[in-house]
């Protein structure tokens, strides 16, 4: 329902004959500042096109005017010259209140040393505004010198400790410097004094998440969506610890609402792709990955999850394309020179795809499954089997250390089995292992969607940095020549020819009519021809 708002009637906009002609002073201070309260309510309610227009017929200005424009010109985009204007108030005026806007549109310009410089003159006036030491930890953020910020975080806190935004950018560093018990610690306080906060609920809730205690990060999701049913990175939150679980069907129901109020999120729709991809539902997986590419081509785990996918559907060549841009954008992620290998492996390139497995081995040793896969690809490529000994040795060290450091249930249990079958294969047949690939979700941690989507993913954002890397996937590089299975002892049976099917095409009108005004005139007494070859158009 459309709200009605009162219009100031276009008289008021004319300046006042008797106001200003009949004082006693041209710019007596009672007749330039008469229409101040007007200035202040139009920019209240968004009018800044008739603001300017006011300001513009006036033919004397006052300090509240220019500060007006300049706020006005700052909505606007045009900081530059909202920085003009604010310098020229506080040549008029050098109160607290400009000094900050100099400030703040010196750091929304990314000059944050003059920034710092100009809220440091502004502490010489006061010592006890919240906002000023915010802004000066913000600052100090932006610049990577965590130290000073968290010191000014620290002092923002002691003035005000029910601001939320404090505890959210002290928290924020302590994730970018790697502790994760301080950052948990700063928003659980921030929590205490903010019970209905459901940023600070959300942001606990990936944390705990990334630690595999999913009870507890539901917890704070559910938490956060009891105070704001409709927050998007807590929606998405939850959605990635239920599609954690594997129930497809319910993270899909409550994807719906994210996209039902951000359709064109990247990550919304990566999620509900690898949703399909679960389900089975190839075509829509594609389609939903594809639609997330178009959206955010710099992405990487979109481009990662399209590499999966289509390596599980054995389209080697495009999982390859895939898997090499998620490389361009990231040369440091080891899952996807990982996959990177399998597939050139399975496209019988073992030289480049030795060269993958080495390289994301040497950015990542630890990771079960890749040692898995290279225990595969070693045994697959006739490697000594001292070898490919110390590769298995490897991986169950490592398998044993992340199954005690983390839940049971984010390995799976059947890379064991393969890795016996690996140690003792069957005699005269080379070592072989499929494997169902686990379901790879992204929620990128931002503030929309810190969405972790931010992703939740849309996070999620989230916007995004430290979000472990998803689960890779174990793919057999096995060449079909080369390695058999016990479905594939019956005999095969010789292939026969499948004959070429045409099919017509129909056209419509136009080009019916086109082609009857092209084509020569056959009487009605000819015969029809016994070998007439069909034209060109009407075959597929």
């Amino acid at each position: 329902m459309a709200t009605t708002t009162i219009a100031v009637p276009p008289s008021i906009l004319k300046p006042s004959a008797g106001s200003i002609g009949s004082s006693k002073w041209s710019n007596d201070p009672t007749a330039i500042e008469k229409y101040n309260w007007l200035l202040h309510v139009m920019y209240g309610r968004g009018e800044y096109d008739r603001i300017q227009q006011f300001i513009r017929i006036q033919s004397h200005k006052n300090s509240y005017m220019t500060y007006i424009q300049a706020l006005v010109h700052r909505q606007e985009g045009r900081i530059a010259e909202a920085l003009d204007l604010f310098q020229t108030c506080v040549v008029e005026n050098p109160s607290l209140l400009n000094i900050k806007q100099v400030a703040k549109s010196l750091a929304l310009l990314g000059r944050y040393r003059v920034a710092i410089d100009a809220y440091k003159e502004a502490l010489t006036r006061t010592n006890n505004d919240w906002e000023i030491f915010h802004n000066l930890g913000l600052c100090y953020m932006q610049l990577r010198e965590f130290t000073e910020a968290k010191q000014y975080l620290l002092q923002a806190l002691q003035v005000s400790e029910i601001q939320e935004a404090s505890y959210l950018a002290l928290g924020k560093i302590y994730i970018l410097e790697g502790e994760r018990d301080e950052a948990e610690a700063t928003f659980e306080r921030g929590a205490r004094r903010n019970p209905e906060s459901p940023t600070l609920f959300t942001q606990l809730g990936l944390l705990a998440f990334e630690r595999a205690h999913y009870t507890k990060a539901f917890e704070c999701f559910g938490t956060a969506l009891t105070f704001c049913p409709t927050h998007t990175p807590a929606i998405m939150a939850a959605c990635q610890v239920i599609q954690k679980h594997g129930d497809a069907d319910v993270a899909l129901s409550k994807y719906r609402i994210v996209y039902g109020r951000k359709p064109e999120c990247a990550q919304v729709w990566n999620n509900i792709g690898m949703c399909f991809f679960s389900k089975k539902k190839f075509v829509a997986a594609v389609s939903c990955l594809k639609r997330a590419n178009y959206l955010a081509p710099f992405e990487l785990y979109i481009l990662y999850n399209l590499g999966l996918v289509h390596l599980y559907l054995q389209q080697n060549a495009s999982a390859a394309i895939f898997l090499q841009s998620a490389i361009r954008i990231n040369r440091k992620h080891a899952p996807s020179y990982a996959l990177l290998g399998v597939a050139l492996s399975k496209l019988n390139d073992p030289e480049n795809a030795l060269r993958a497995y080495t390289y994301s081995l040497k950015l990542d040793s630890t990771d079960p499954m890749v040692l898995l896969n290279y225990a595969i690809f070693q045994t697959n490529t006739g490697v000594s089997k001292s070898k490919v000994d110390t590769t298995l040795q490897q991986f169950y060290k490592n398998y044993t250390e992340r199954a005690t450091s983390t839940n049971q249930r984010e390995l799976d249990e059947s890379m064991l089995d393969i890795a016996k079958r690996l140690i003792a294969p069957t005699s005269g047949v080379q070592s072989q292992s499929t494997y169902s690939p686990p379901q790879s979700t992204y929620s990128p941690p931002q503030a929309t969607y810190s969405s972790p989507p931010p992703s939740t993913a849309t996070s999620v954002q989230y916007e995004q940095d430290d979000i472990p890397a998803p689960s890779t996937t174990i793919f057999s590089p096995r060449k079909p020549h080369e390695v058999k299975s016990h479905d594939e002892d019956i005999p095969e049976k010789p292939v026969q020819e499948i004959p070429m099917i045409k099919t017509k095409i129909f056209e419509d009108g136009r080009h019916k009519q086109r082609r009857a005004k092209q084509l020569p005139t056959i009487s009605t007494n000819a015969k029809p021809m016994q070998n007439e070859e069909q034209d060109d158009s009407t075959v597929f």
